[in-house]
């Protein structure tokens, strides 16, 4: 995993990474196990969550800290975008859609299914076995906050 191009910046450590994703609809966290690399710019992994395993691409920028990444399943995609800090990355996703595929369907119908095609994200670098369980409480409480952020601005 470590090379001498990956990232410096402690903020994106390539490795084992964890988190969840929700639906714009729902609270409910669905945990996501990850490898990145991040190196020149450039974000590459593979993980598994509780839809299947997945591969990652993605464009990261250290001026602005924003990143956007693709998850791509064997069935479908997913666009990522999101900030990087001190907590990991955090954002938003959409599943690009065929409007054609919707046609006929009453609009009521469109923004319902659409719901499941968008929510929000929180991935952070895996707990080393040093990290202190004081550690690990803060950031399910950062992770609890954000959650709510997302539920709000979706």
């Amino acid at each position: 995993m470590k090379s001498k191009d990956n990232e410096t910046h402690h903020f994106l450590p390539s490795g084992e990474w964890e988190g969840f994703y929700c639906y714009s609809n729902s609270p409910q966290q669905h945990k996501m196990s990850i490898e990145l690399v991040f190196s020149n710019l450039v974000v590459k992994g593979s993980g598994v969550d509780d839809v299947a395993p997945f591969r990652w691409n993605g464009t990261y920028n250290l001026e602005n800290f924003k990143i956007k990444m693709i998850k791509t399943y064997s069935t479908h995609t997913i666009n990522y975008k999101g900030d990087i800090d001190e907590n990991g990355i955090w954002g938003t996703w959409d599943q690009p859609a065929d409007v054609s595929d919707l046609e006929g369907f009453a609009p009521h119908v469109i923004e319902k299914l659409l719901e499941y095609a968008r929510g929000g994200f929180h991935i952070w670098p895996k707990a080393s076995k040093s990290e202190s369980k004081e550690e690990i409480r803060e950031e399910v409480k950062e992770s609890k906050k954000l959650k709510e952020f997302y539920i709000q601005k979706i």
